[in-house]
C-alpha cells in the first residue's frame, strides 16, 4: 500500500509540475505490468478482455472521478490543463494519459534522429507546445515509447486487415489462401518498421529487459492471434496453440533478418518470409513436433537476444 501512495503521489508531483513549467519533474513510475505465464493463458486472456466492454466514466465510482477529473472554478469537472512554452496555461487534454499519448505519437518524428530515448520524447514534447521538461514524465530507458509504437503498428495491422475482411464479405474482394494471408499480413506489419528500421536494434533491446517483457510478449501474442482470427483459423485443439507459436515465431526471426538486409526493398526477406510460411504449412501436428516447436521458438528467443546485444554493441567491454 505504501508502495503504490507513493507512486500516486509522485505522478500527481510530476503532472502539477507540468502544468507550472517547472525545472524538474518528479518520475513516473511505470505502470504494473502483469506477469506472464504461458503463452496460451495470454492468448485466452486477450481474448477475453477484447469481449468485454470498456466502462463508460458514469459507470464508474463517483469518488474516482473527483480524483481523476480536475474541476473548474464553480466545482464542476473540467478538462486537465497544460503549460506551454510560453509559460501560459492552455486547455485541450481530457487527462494526464491523453496528454503521455500524444506526446509519444509526436516523438515517433523524432526517432530517427534520436533514437528510442528521451531526447525523442523530450523534441516531441517541444513540437506541441509543451516544455521539454515533460519527458520527464517517462521512464528514461524509452520504453514507454517503443510500446506505444508496438501497440500502433499492431492498432494499424488490425484495422488492414478488417477493412480486407469487409471487402471479402461484400465480395468486392476475393478470398486468399491461409499461407497467402499470412504471408501478406506478416510482410505489411514488417514493413512498419522501415522508417525506423535503423534504430530498431536499440528498440528490440529495450523490449527485452526485464521489466518489459511481459507487455512486448502480450502484444506478439495479440498480434498473430489477430492474423490467424482474419485467416479463417477456427481450431479448438492443440492445433490453435502451435499455429499461434509458429506465427510469432516466424516472425521474429524475420525480423532479424530483416535488420541485416541490404537487399533492394528488402527483398531477401520476403523470401525468407514467403519460404519460412511454407514450411510451416507443410508442417504437421503431431505431439513431437510440437514440442519441438515450443523448444525452437524459445532458443529463437534466446538467439535473439543475443543478435541485439551484437547490433546495438551492448556486449561490447566498457
Amino acid at each position: 500500500m505504501a508502495a503504490a501512495a507513493a507512486g500516486l503521489s509522485l505522478r500527481r508531483a510530476a503532472w502539477g509540475l507540468l502544468r507550472c513549467q517547472a525545472a524538474a519533474f518528479s518520475r513516473q513510475l511505470h505502470p504494473a505490468q502483469r506477469a506472464l505465464h504461458a503463452a496460451p493463458v495470454l492468448w485466452r486472456a486477450s481474448d477475453e478482455q477484447k469481449q468485454q466492454p470498456l466502462q463508460s466514466p458514469s459507470q464508474q465510482p463517483l469518488e474516482s472521478q473527483q480524483k481523476e477529473e480536475p474541476l473548474d472554478d464553480e466545482g464542476r469537472p473540467g478538462r486537465a490543463s497544460y503549460t506551454d512554452q510560453g509559460g501560459e496555461e492552455s486547455e485541450g487534454y481530457e487527462s494526464e494519459e491523453q496528454l503521455q499519448h500524444q506526446i509519444l505519437t509526436a516523438a515517433l518524428e523524432f526517432v530517427p534522429t534520436y533514437g528510442w530515448t528521451t531526447d525523442a520524447i523530450a523534441e516531441g514534447a517541444k513540437s506541441l507546445g509543451l516544455s521539454v521538461a515533460a519527458a520527464g514524465l517517462f521512464h528514461n530507458d524509452g520504453s514507454e515509447l517503443v510500446l506505444h509504437f508496438v501497440s500502433q503498428c499492431n492498432s494499424k495491422l488490425s484495422e488492414l486487415l478488417e477493412e480486407e475482411h469487409k471487402l471479402v464479405q461484400l465480395g468486392q474482394a476475393e478470398k486468399k489462401k491461409t499461407d497467402e494471408f499470412l504471408k501478406d499480413a506478416l510482410e505489411a506489419r514488417l514493413r512498419m518498421l522501415i522508417p525506423y528500421i535503423e534504430k530498431w536494434p536499440q528498440a528490440m533491446s529495450v523490449l527485452l529487459l526485464p521489466h518489459n517483457i511481459p507487455a512486448s510478449l502480450n502484444l506478439l501474442t495479440s498480434m498473430v492471434d489477430e492474423m490467424w482470427h482474419y485467416a479463417g483459423d477456427q481450431s479448438t485443439d492443440i492445433n490453435w496453440y502451435t499455429r499461434r507459436a509458429v506465427l510469432a515465431g516466424i516472425y521474429n526471426t524475420t525480423e532479424l533478418v530483416m535488420l541485416q538486409d541490404s537487399s533492394p526493398d528488402f527483398e531477401d526477406t520476403w523470401t525468407f518470409l514467403q519460404n519460412r510460411i511454407t514450411d510451416a504449412m507443410n508442417m504437421g501436428h503431431t505431439a513431437k513436433q510440437v514440442q519441438v516447436t515450443g523448444e525452437a521458438l524459445v532458443q529463437g528467443l534466446m538467439g535473439a537476444a543475443v543478435t541485439i546485444r551484437n547490433l546495438t554493441g551492448l556486449n561490447q567491454r566498457r
